[in-house]
């Protein structure tokens, strides 16, 4: 085909009614000549791809009506298909009778298969107008009614069986409790009882109870700092209680509260003479953290608000023997805590 008639498909078919043809002329032939018709079909060009063939066509109108009957004569009425594409549709044109007496129709469809059927409804019913109808089918005879039967006899009535009370739902069985055993270590800062933010080593045993809750018993010793020729240090045991907020695979945002109970050692030549004392410390805490939890190890991370149970105060004096406050414990404090460790 050329560049003009791009994307267009043309077949035209010959179609040729005549009234009496033998049957050694015809391809099929399964009908008196009395009753059937001869179509002349002829392609004078290859169909697009997804057309059917020359043998399909004919088998789809063979289909609807047993009078087609497809021979080489070129008699009688002739009947012209035309397939186009236009765009993205598929036109097909039904062209029937010459000269004046010609006549027209048009299909548009998306797949030529479905514009080749309708034309060959087409001409199955130029063929024959009743093509579509079918046969009707006899109607069935009705069945005989059968006598009536005399009605049962009446059975006396018996009194019906105690039925067993329902049998309780099963309840499920509690789910028993899992205890994991666990050390670890760590860092932590504080800044609540003495000056500045120090650093502690800690270390602690572990009891978690299924997935949500966690118990941590330790101590931590934090490190020497100097502050005016004041050293400050303290040895504080800790325990802690955490809840698991959510359990998001390894993930386990949690909340906890603790409590610190120790010592903080406290000397220097601050005053006229070397002074060395040890003051109790006592503090609560609340806070929040993330802890990655495994099978096997764990890593948290968290963040607490410390509340001293008491406000103690360090004195120095300068040179003239004036006394001033060093440092006095706040009311709040801030602690941080990171640590790892693994299940026993």
């Amino acid at each position: 085909m050329g560049d003009a008639a791009l994307g267009a498909a043309f077949v035209t078919m010959a179609l040729v009614l005549t009234a009496g043809t033998s049957a050694a002329q015809t391809r099929t032939s399964s009908a008196p000549v009395a009753d059937s018709e001869a179509v002349s079909l002829l392609y004078e060009d290859s169909p697009p791809a997804d057309c059917p063939t020359e043998a399909q066509f004919e088998a789809e109108v063979t289909k609807l009506t047993s009078k087609a009957r497809f021979t080489k004569q070129r008699r009688a009425r002739r009947v012209r298909i035309e397939l186009a594409s236009s765009g993205r549709d598929v036109v097909g044109r039904l062209v029937s009778g010459d000269g004046k007496n010609q006549s027209a129709r048009e299909v548009r469809g998306k797949d030529c298969r479905e514009v080749s059927s309708a034309l060959a409804i087409a001409v199955a019913l130029t063929i024959d107008p009743e093509a579509l109808l079918g046969d009707s089918e006899p109607t069935p005879p009705e069945a005989p009614s059968e006598p009536a039967k005399p009605p049962a006899a009446t059975k006396p009535a018996t009194k019906p069986e105690p039925k067993e009370p329902p049998s309780p739902p099963p309840v499920a069985a509690p789910t028993p409790t899992k205890l994991r055993w666990g050390v670890g270590g760590g860092v932590e800062l504080e800044n609540a009882w003495g000056p500045r933010m120090s650093p502690g080593i800690h270390a602690f045993g572990l009891l978690g109870v299924n997935n949500r809750l966690r118990l941590a018993v330790g101590v931590t010793r934090f490190i020497t700092r100097e502050v005016d020729d004041v050293s400050f240090g303290a040895w504080i045991a800790e325990g802690s209680l955490s809840v698991n907020i959510a359990v998001l695979g390894v993930l386990r945002p949690f909340a906890g509260v603790g409590f610190e109970l120790g010592a903080v050692d406290a000397a220097g030549t601050g005053l006229p003479a070397q002074v060395q004392a040890q003051r109790p410390w006592r503090a609560a805490s609340a806070g929040l953290g993330l802890r990655v939890e495994t099978e096997s190890f764990f890593l948290q991370l968290g963040g607490y608000l410390l509340v001293p149970f008491s406000r103690q105060r360090y004195l120095i004096s300068d040179p003239l023997g004036d006394v001033r406050t060093l440092y006095e414990v706040p009311s709040m404090g801030l602690k941080q805590e990171t640590s790892l460790g693994v299940f026993l």
